[in-house]
């Protein structure tokens, strides 16, 4: 071989160890970009999106105090107390949200048993924009309903909801809501499992066959939108009137697992709110009819509170419930009062990270053999065969 065939062969090894180390660069780069742009999508807390991430608590620490008109059996059997009294945390909550992509938000929130101490799933849902008029929400969340339930526990006007809610309420549900409306007007449609089935399967047997849910909220005045996401109405805020519908019908006992009797239950609401400069106003009607094939009940409640600002820190506030059960029921056919009075005080003007919140509760009517109130700890209402009982609460909340 002479010297221009030794020249050429070299020239070629050469040309195709650059060739060989070029691919080997071009295919790196090219899985790196792969695995930069996957990563993006992997979850919540990816670089990518970890600016949006936002990580909410809420703590609500009481000392409660109740005094029942007949005395209770104590655990070394005295029925001479009628007194109960003590300190809880009645919620302490941790939620997360952030984006997911562009026009989708993920949110979960857990809450921590207030006798146990033990984490539960309460939301767990992804709002997706599919355009500037409608977001569908999917997961487990409050369906719209009632109000006074979809209105935050930090945001009421008393340290907790009123008992008309606590009996007539759809809590959470897992499922599906379209919400879309305009400028003065929305409304939201959803279909799920039914009231009160948070963290269950889709065989449970306490899950409905189908529910259905829709309301509409109308707007008119000054007041915005954000302005009803909580009961109370700051200082110098504008005035506006919001009224909303709903009503929501579930199914139950036709499909496996199935319970002994198929029922039907009906429940609808109108509510109105309306807020001005430091005062508000909110008055609601719920009607829920019960059908087991053999038996139909039509029982109602209804709800009226308001609140007046003294200061720009200082709140009081009043509420109302009835509840009005079917005579079908007896003897749990008799009706149920309450009266609720209190004050808030803020700790920093027009904003609840901050509040204290003393309220005095009287229930005109007894809880047990002949009202179909709801009773718990929680509201500080304890069953009770006597007239007159009263419930006091003291309560603290930090929100960070």
């Amino acid at each position: 071989m002479n010297n221009t065939q030794i020249a050429i062969a070299s020239l070629l090894v050469a040309s195709a160890g650059v060739m060989a180390n070029a691919e080997t660069d071009l295919t790196l780069a090219r899985s790196y970009e792969l695995a930069n742009t996957s990563s993006s999508y992997d979850s919540l807390l990816s670089e990518s999106n970890l600016s949006n991430i936002k990580v909410s608590a809420q703590v609500q620490a009481r000392y409660q105090y109740n005094a029942t008109d007949t005395n209770q059996v104590g655990g070394g059997g005295n029925t001479d107390n009628d007194d109960t009294m003590g300190f809880s945390i009645r919620r302490a909550k941790v939620g997360i949200s952030g984006d997911i992509t562009d026009n989708m938000k993920g949110y979960i929130k857990f809450a921590f048993n207030r006798n146990s101490g033990a984490a539960a799933l309460e939301d767990a849902y992804a709002d997706w924009a599919i355009n500037d008029d409608l977001t569908l929400r999917v997961g487990q969340f409050k369906s719209a309903v009632l109000r006074e339930e979809n209105v935050s526990s930090s945001r009421q006007l008393a340290s907790d909801r009123g008992v008309v809610n606590e009996t007539f309420n759809q809590d959470f549900s897992q499922g599906i809501e379209a919400h879309f409306g305009g400028d003065s007007w929305r409304a939201m449609v959803g279909f799920n499992d039914g009231f009160n089935t948070d963290n269950t399967a889709f065989n449970s047997g306490s899950e409905a066959d189908y529910a259905f849910n829709a309301r509409a909220e109308f707007l008119f005045g000054d007041a915005e939108w954000d302005a009803f996401k909580q009961f109370t109405s700051w200082r110098g805020a504008n005035s506006g009137g919001m009224l909303g519908a709903a009503i929501a019908y579930q199914s139950m006992g036709d499909t496996n697992p199935a319970t002994a009797m198929s029922s039907d239950m009906t429940t609808a609401t109108l509510d109105f709110s309306y807020v001005s400069d430091g005062w508000n106003l909110f008055a609601a009607g719920v009607w829920r009819s019960a059908d087991n094939g053999t038996v139909s009940n039509d029982d109602y409640g209804f709800v009226l509170q308001g609140g007046v600002f003294l200061s720009d820190q200082d709140e009081l506030f009043a509420r109302w419930n009835a509840i009005l059960s079917d005579e079908n029921r007896a003897p749990n056919d008799e009706d149920f009062n309450a009266l609720t009075f209190g004050w808030n005080h803020y700790f920093v003007a027009e904003s609840h990270a901050a509040k204290f919140t003393l309220d005095l509760s009287y229930y005109l009517d007894a809880t047990t053999t002949s009202s179909i109130v709801s009773t718990s700890d929680g509201h500080n209402l304890l069953p009770d065969a006597g007239d007159g009982q009263i419930g006091l609460t003291a309560q603290m909340q930090f929100l960070f």
